[in-house]
């Protein structure tokens, strides 16, 4: 129950909702670029106001209370409707923003698709910042509704009404293997392939249907190695006779370091698809609508 006999202002719901997301009064006060006891005051304020201790101290941060978790996504959704009718009125300039955007990617993305969309901020927007998260699917819809990040660049689709999907490219799969393998040339036999053992991603970076494309073609050979990332491929490979398979865009990439080649692969896979996600907003909002089109020319570009 709020008291309503104690004044409340915007910036209290400020720092509610930045304490919330970062679950930290420091880190909290560093986004804010304000002093921790200021912090500390307003929270002071606010439990007060709400008659709650709202936040308790656990092992990794501060808890919410059921209070707290009840009354953030209404402080959430009023505080980004304060701050579009301000975008609305100043508008969005790209050329003078200081505007840090945050982007959540998997290792894949960073790899072979931020440099195009950094490539493309640089030159329209030199003053502006991009922090990129590392992607969980798990969490992803919730940091993009909470607004802990701007925008997601993934291939799992994430259905939700409360998202935007904005579809980027369809990506075709190339085999990759050392550049000096005894046996693989660049158009190998199905036979030649399925001799071979394999490093496999790990499913939750969205490329499943390549497992499952297997089992469909009777290839029962364990996994030689199962990675968590696309990153450390070149290395395992231009130390092994191990063969992988992977994204046309990052084949490419691979095998531009010199350690690894690709080759077509002797049988069909189906594509994959990349998309943007961003939050579904009532309101306009200039500087995500700007960083969502940027996103988009960026890889339209870079992929024709």
């Amino acid at each position: 129950m709020v008291n309503r006999s104690d004044t409340y202002d915007l910036n209290l719901v400020r720092i509610f909702v930045h304490v919330y997301e970062a679950r930290s009064v420091t880190r909290a006060a560093q986004e804010l670029y304000v002093s921790q006891p200021s912090v500390s005051y307003a929270l002071a304020r606010l439990r007060k106001l709400f008659r709650d201790d709202l936040f308790l101290r656990g092992p990794q941060g501060l808890l919410p209370t059921q209070v707290a978790v009840s009354v953030y996504p209404q402080l959430r959704h009023a505080l980004e409707s304060m701050d579009d009718a301000v975008d609305r009125v100043t508008t969005f300039d790209p050329a003078t923003s200081t505007r840090n955007f945050r982007l959540l990617l998997t290792d894949i993305g960073e790899i072979a698709l931020l440099p195009a969309v950094l490539k493309r901020i640089q030159e329209s927007a030199p003053s502006t910042s991009v922090e990129v998260i590392p992607l969980a699917y798990g969490t992803a819809r919730e940091d993009l509704v909470q607004g802990k990040a701007d925008g997601a660049i993934c291939t799992p689709r994430i259905d939700a009404p409360d998202l935007v999907r904005d579809q980027l490219l369809e990506q075709s799969y190339w085999g990759i293997c050392s550049a000096h393998h005894p046996r693989i040339g660049d158009k190998p036999e199905a036979e030649e392939f399925f001799q071979e053992r394999q490093v496999m991603i790990s499913e939750q970076l969205g490329h499943e249907h390549l497992q499952q494309r297997m089992r469909e073609l009777a290839y029962d050979q364990p996994a030689a190695v199962k990675l968590p990332h696309f990153s450390a491929l070149p290395h395992v490979l231009a130390a092994t006779d191990y063969l992988s398979i992977v994204p046309e865009l990052l084949a490419e990439i691979f095998e531009n370091d010199g350690r690894v080649k690709k080759f077509k692969l002797p049988f069909t896979v189906p594509t994959g698809s990349v998309a943007l996600y961003t939050s579904r907003r009532t309101s306009p909002a200039p500087a995500l609508d700007w960083f969502r089109a940027i996103i988009r020319a960026a890889l339209e570009e870079a992929t024709l």
